[in-house]
């Protein structure tokens, strides 16, 4: 029997999680300016408002106290 049977290599570690940074040549898709992403959720909670106020949603359990404008 051979002394490197594949039985007996150890994985290699994982090194493309999300704690890794991006490495030249990484596509970097999706970077919303701080003032969009802003926009974009100013835009979901009001449309989830009417939804939940029309009766087509129903607010989530334990909801959080509603936010001064």
């Amino acid at each position: 029997m051979s002394s490197a049977s594949p039985r007996n290599c150890k994985p290699s570690p994982y090194v493309c999680g999300k704690a890794t940074p991006p490495q030249p040549g990484d596509e970097q898709v999706g970077e919303y300016s701080r003032e969009r992403l802003i926009r974009m959720n100013d835009r979901f909670v009001e449309r989830m408002e009417s939804a939940i106020s029309r009766g087509l949603e129903c607010p989530p359990d334990g909801a959080a106290p509603e936010r001064a404008a």
